[in-house]
């Protein structure tokens, strides 16, 4: 009987044991990244009726002035394609959250 119960309780802490290192912090590590970032993002500046959109296109710089009403779903090919949406926070339209999405 002694034997059994040192049998199971051998086999608890080797399952125990093994739990823990299945449970180990994911919260750390390393990520290794091979590459580089070629082009910077596009540069938006608003204006009174568009906002103008700046990107590099083949290494020339191309501006484009796109209509607040057209910004909702409008998107730019360029070196780096670009999706925008508008999203009006009062009725009046008068304040806005751009969102612009890298693809």
């Amino acid at each position: 009987m002694v034997k059994a119960t040192v049998k199971h309780l051998c086999c608890i802490a080797a399952l125990a044991s093994l739990s823990a290192f299945t449970h180990a912090d994911d919260s750390g590590g390393v990520i290794h990244f091979r590459g580089e970032i070629v082009e910077g993002g596009c540069g938006l500046s608003h204006q009174q009726q568009a906002v103008n959109i700046t990107c590099s296109n083949k290494g020339k710089t191309v501006t484009h002035s796109v209509a607040y009403s057209a910004l909702n779903n409008y998107t730019v090919h360029n070196d780096s394609t670009i999706h925008t949406d508008i999203r009006y926070l009062d009725p009046q339209k008068t304040l806005a959250i751009v969102s612009v999405t890298y693809q």
